[in-house]
Formats: C-alpha cells, structure tokens, sequence
C-alpha cells in the first residue's frame, strides 16, 4: 500500500520509515527493509498477517523456516525496488511519488514460491491449479503497474484512467510495483535456487 500524501505531508514515521525515492536518495536506504514493518491502517496490517500465515506455514512445511524467511526478505527486498525505480519513473513525467508502506511484496513472494512449487495443486477452494493462479496473479501486476497514470505510457496511462472512472483512484493507491516485484522474487526463487521439493503432488492448502 502506499502512503497517502507528498513527501511534506506525511507523517514523520513514513517520511523515515515508508520507503520513496526521494528519502532513499538521501541516504535512508533502511527504508528498503523498514516499509515492510509500518502499514496504512489495521485492516491492512490484518490482511498482510493473515497471507503470512495461509501461506507461510505452508512454506515453512515445505522448505523450512530459513528458506521461508530468506523468500520474505527477497520479497521486501525485491518489492521495495521496484517501488524506487518507478518513483525516478514517476518523478520525471511530474507525478507526485507517494511512500511505500506494507509487508505486501513479501506476501506476494510466498504465494508465488508457493504456486511455483507446487503448479498442478488448488489453493483451497479456488478451481484453479497453482501455476494458472501465479501466472494470472503476475499478469494482472504487470498490467496495473503498465497502467499506472503515473507512468505515461500511451496507451496504458488511458486504460488506467479509466479504471480510474470506473473504480476510484483507490486503485492506484496500492503499490502494484511492490506486488510485482515480490511475486517476480517469489517466482524466480522458486524456479532457480530451490531445487529440493519434497513433494509437488501435496494441496496448496493443507
């Protein structure tokens, strides 16, 4: 999620804890690992926790607790970068950078480890396999973040716009970047440095 307000409107805690462009260049590079600690309201601290731990403890079964938490630090890690790089993006087309704040891209890593490694499994009761799930949930990123009004990308820049219209400026008040970032992590993980799966045949969700 980002944090609502310019670099002179929000609070002390984001502009030296949240994570933007403009504090990182500065010297700040904390930022990188603290945005994960801070979160918009409750509902957005509850929502992180409660994918941690549907997620999490799968993953922990699996790989163990130092993977688990080597693939949430990768995700932060990975999240907060491209969160930075599209704030420069967004700093040069003249569009106002907001500050990072959430553990999101770390949860996003975990579910795509987790769908990565297990592709033909279901995720509860979603009918849909592991790997469609990862795929569509990586597209629909990489789109919203395309789409970003921020970015001024031609034809994208409209298409958000209008999703805009249709659903509020709410929808760019998350940082898609964040999300692709730790999916992308969580991805990548899972397909090159994890080579030991116990089992692929095992639910998603138990």
């Amino acid at each position: 999620m980002l944090g609502a307000g310019g670099p002179s409107e929000a609070p002390w805690y984001y502009q030296n804890f949240g994570l933007s462009w403009g504090e990182f260049s500065h010297g700040k590079i904390w930022q990188l690992i603290t945005h994960g600690l801070l979160h918009g309201d409750w509902f957005h601290l509850s929502i992180n926790v409660l994918v941690l731990w549907l997620v999490g403890w799968r993953v922990v079964e699996i790989l163990g607790t130092w993977k688990c938490f080597q693939i949430i630090l990768c995700g932060a890690l990975a999240g907060g970068l491209l969160h930075l790089f599209t704030g420069i993006l967004m700093l040069r087309t003249g569009y106002g950078e907001s500050y990072l704040v959430g553990i999101s891209g770390a949860c996003l890593a975990l579910l795509l480890t987790l769908t990565t490694l297990l592709p033909h499994s279901r995720l509860w009761l979603l009918p849909v396999s592991g790997k469609n799930l990862g795929l569509g949930i990586m597209m629909a990123e990489l789109l919203l973040w395309l789409m970003h009004p921020g970015l001024g990308l031609p034809v994208f820049c409209r298409l958000g716009e209008q999703l805009i219209r249709w659903g509020g400026p709410g929808i760019f008040q998350i940082s898609h970047a964040c999300h692709l970032g730790g999916a992308l992590a969580g991805w990548w993980i899972a397909r090159k440095l994890l080579t030991t799966i116990p089992d692929r045949k095992s639910s998603l969700g138990r």
